[in-house]
């Protein structure tokens, strides 16, 4: 189970949570095989001029995710690009503030 924690700098209505939860989906169908099942997304609102970089207030959101075990690094690049991308067309977040985490996941015990 990849998990993703979607920090959203203010809010974030449900059309583009879906929006995002569908772009999740998709890009990790495409890199890794996954199906919808294999993905839990949740979604955080932090309201606005709670987060600052530099001393000034921030328009950073934060997708907080997973790779598969030995994810080659070129992939894993790949992976946040895209999530990147996809996160700020669908939820019109400034590109160059969204924030991509992809971890090595814990192999299933």
């Amino acid at each position: 189970m990849i998990a993703f924690k979607c920090l959203v700098n203010g809010s974030i209505d449900s059309a583009a949570r879906e929006r995002v939860r569908l772009g999740l989906e998709r890009i990790y169908t495409e890199r890794f095989g996954l199906s919808a099942k294999d993905l839990r997304v949740e979604f955080t609102e932090v309201k606005p001029g709670l987060w600052f970089t530099g001393g000034r207030p921030s328009e950073a959101s934060m997708v907080l995710g997973s790779v598969p075990p030995a994810t080659e690094q070129s992939v894993r690049v790949e992976v946040m690009e895209a999530v990147c991308r996809m996160f700020s067309d669908e939820t019109g977040a400034p590109y160059h503030d969204v924030m991509v985490v992809a971890a090595d996941s814990r192999p299933a015990s």
